[in-house]
C-alpha cells in the first residue's frame, strides 16, 4: 500500500486511505476482491447513444457472470462513444466488488 498525502489536506486524505485499507481488508476476510472489468462492442447505428452503451454494459456484466465471479458491488462505472476514421464503438468500463462462485 501506498499512502500520499498532500499538503493542506493531511487529516482528510488520511482518513480516506484509511478507509481504503479497512475496506480492503474486510473485503479480503470476506472472500471479496475489487477488479476492473472494460468492454468494447462496435456502435449499432439504428439505436441511440444510451441504448449502445446500456448493450455495452449488459454484455460486460453477462461476461464477468460467465467466469463465476458474482459482482456484490459497483465501485465506479463509465462508458464513452467512440469515434475513429469514421467508425464508431462503444467503450464501458466498472469498478466492482466480486466473490467467487461456488
Amino acid at each position: 500500500m501506498k499512502l500520499e498525502v498532500q499538503p493542506g489536506n493531511v487529516i482528510g486524505d488520511t482518513v480516506d486511505a484509511g478507509k481504503d485499507a479497512f475496506q480492503s481488508i474486510k473485503r479480503s476476510r470476506n472472500g471479496e476482491e475489487e477488479r476492473n472489468f472494460s468492454h468494447k462492442i462496435s456502435y449499432d447505428a439504428a439505436s441511440s447513444n444510451a441504448i449502445n452503451i446500456t448493450n455495452c454494459k449488459k454484455e460486460m456484466m453477462e461476461i464477468i457472470s460467465a467466469s463465476e465471479l458474482t459482482v456484490s458491488q459497483i465501485l465506479t462505472e463509465s462508458s464513452e462513444v467512440i469515434e475513429d476514421e469514421g467508425n464508431k464503438s462503444v467503450q464501458c468500463s466498472v469498478k466492482v466488488v466480486v466473490t467467487k462462485n461456488g
